[in-house]
């Protein structure tokens, strides 16, 4: 776990893995240009970017946030930075199902929905990331310092002591793979200017693109490949957005089971009856997301408390519920226990 906590650590290691976070070129006419469509894939057929067109969240229920904690926080070798997910499995659930549950979830990680959500093994989950990659690309590299590289097909990896720790697939833009400060990345050109008014994030002229000048090139966040537009709130902050009704703030309300908070100044409504959650605003003791987890028929338990190893089952409480998790039901011989917490083992 070494490396993978250093990575976490360093932070600009972990930025963008499948995330579709692109670098444009060097001129806003040329990035549109360049991934009109946005590329090859982009995640366009996605149940997330279907949603999220229509400017809704469906918030997945423990039965799938539960498998996919136990492969982050006990598979090794993962080409995802471990700054994503902590290492403590009912930590790992909270914090993913708060995420996934929130206006925030139309823009959540590709690879964590492509891949997380639907893998059933390490191995599964591990080639996903890969995105193609060899698990040996970076055999030989990263002896002393956390290094990127572009491999022969144009993917922009991370490597620390001959792992790969992140990968981005520029082909999956149409960019290039190019490596600046010991950085790999994705990218077109150069930024087309200079000085403090670049590095403030704006939409580009198509309104497909949020784009920023960062050490010399315009990166870019594509929103539609999660299925949103770039848009300017009422505070003039550009980000991808949905195309529901203008908001103002993170004011929350109740459509029967939906969740209505907002984004980037435009509305997000989140399915909770899609998780078997509720939408109710006076329950925060018991939130998930903008959803609330109806109360226990009896006896709730404290959240707060550390998950614990029963066997090979992993006992915790869950937004007042007590909830177990067999790590035998995904190949797994044992629950470990340990400083960061519990998690499923071999």
């Amino acid at each position: 776990m070494r490396a993978r906590e250093l990575l976490g650590a360093i932070g600009g290691a972990a930025v963008g893995v499948g995330v579709a976070l692109v670098c444009a070129g060097s001129t806003e006419q040329q990035a549109e240009a360049g991934s009109s469509g946005g590329g090859r894939d982009a995640g366009a057929g996605s149940q997330l970017v279907a949603q999220a067109q229509r400017g809704q969240v469906a918030a997945p229920g423990l039965d799938e946030v539960e498998p996919m904690c136990a492969l982050l926080t006990s598979c090794d070798r993962l080409p995802i930075p471990p700054a994503l997910f902590p290492p403590d499995f009912p930590s790992c659930v909270k914090r993913m199902s708060d995420e996934m549950a929130s206006p925030a979830a139309v823009k959540f990680s590709l690879t964590m929905r492509e891949c997380g959500l639907k893998a059933e093994s390490c191995a599964a989950l591990r080639a996903c990331a890969l995105r193609g990659a060899s698990p040996d690309a970076c055999r030989g590299r990263g002896r002393q310092a956390v290094v990127g590289f572009c491999d022969v097909d144009g993917r922009a990896l991370t490597c620390w002591h001959d792992e790969v720790l992140a990968v981005r697939d520029c082909t999956r833009g149409d960019e290039q793979c190019v490596v600046a400060d010991g950085e790999a990345t994705c990218a077109l050109g150069a930024c087309p200017d200079a000085g403090a008014d670049a590095q403030r994030p704006r939409c580009s002229g198509s309104g497909r693109h949020l784009l920023r000048c960062e050490r010399g090139k315009l990166e870019s966040l594509d929103c539609a490949a999660f299925g949103l537009k770039c848009a300017t709130d009422g505070d003039g902050e550009a980000g991808c957005a949905t195309s529901g009704p203008p908001c103002a703030g993170g004011v929350k309300r109740c459509d029967g089971d939906m969740a209505v908070g907002c984004l980037n100044g435009h509305e997000v409504r989140v399915d909770c009856a899609a998780a078997g959650l509720t939408c109710a605003p006076s329950a925060r003791a018991q939130a998930v997301g903008l959803c609330a987890a109806p109360p226990p028929a009896a006896g709730a338990c404290d959240s707060s408390e550390p998950g614990r190893c029963d066997g090979d089952v992993i006992r915790y409480c869950h937004a007042g519920r007590p909830r177990s998790y067999s790590c035998a039901a995904l190949g797994f011989h044992k629950c470990s226990a340990g400083k960061s917490g519990v998690r499923c083992g071999n």
